[in-house]
């Protein structure tokens, strides 16, 4: 069972912002991540030394794939979050209350996925998620593929929409809550046999 891709706002890494790496249970980030891994078949010493080379053609590609990730990077943000584990709970998510959103750096501190009457399968996957609120500029580093990620946030009510300027166009929307040390996307998780998924991502402020 796959479930869509949030990325908060964020990379189909990340849940609405939240970047994420899958486990033993699949995650909101598993679709639209690149699988990134290929068979080796290189050749052995009786073939002219045909292994050797595609491992040094591989090892050229790698080095130019990572530099061109640096030099495309959307911002300067380092992802100092700590890892979480991402929990799958039956039950209702919180209401979103809206408010002011706080400038500041926030860590992913919690992410949950409500599965309404259905069963839950308990813990799944992993996260670590750092954002930056400067204004209506979200700035996100994430474990999620692309790790970086600015947009511009904004509210209506309890409601928040964030539109990629950096790496690309893509538009998401979800509903909030925010105090002055916290910041709570509630978004749709998707459904599958068990019913209606909702996603509720926490983020604290540093």
């Amino acid at each position: 069972m796959r479930m869509p891709c949030l990325v908060l706002f964020v990379p189909c890494a990340v849940f609405f912002a939240a970047g994420c790496s899958s486990g033993s249970a699949p995650t909101p980030a598993d679709a639209g991540t690149p699988d990134g891994h290929a068979g080796a078949d290189g050749g052995g010493a009786g073939e002219g030394g045909a292994g050797a080379d595609a491992a040094s053609e591989a090892t050229a590609s790698a080095d130019a794939a990572s530099s061109g990730d640096a030099a495309s990077s959307c911002n300067d943000l380092a992802n100092a979050a700590p890892a979480i584990t991402i929990q799958q709970v039956v039950g209702d998510p919180p209401a979103p209350q809206g408010g002011a959103i706080a400038d500041g750096t926030y860590w992913l501190t919690a992410a949950t996925i409500y599965t309404g009457e259905g069963d839950a399968p308990g813990p799944g996957g992993a996260g670590q998620t750092t954002i930056r609120i400067t204004g209506s500029t979200m700035d996100v580093a994430a474990s999620g593929t692309p790790p970086t990620r600015t947009l511009t946030l904004t509210t209506s009510g309890t409601s928040i929409t964030a539109a990629d300027t950096c790496p690309d166009t893509d538009t998401s929307q979800a509903t909030y809550s925010a105090t002055a040390t916290a910041l709570v996307f509630i978004l749709p998780g998707g459904t599958d046999d068990a019913g209606t998924r909702t996603v509720v991502e926490t983020y604290t402020k540093q």
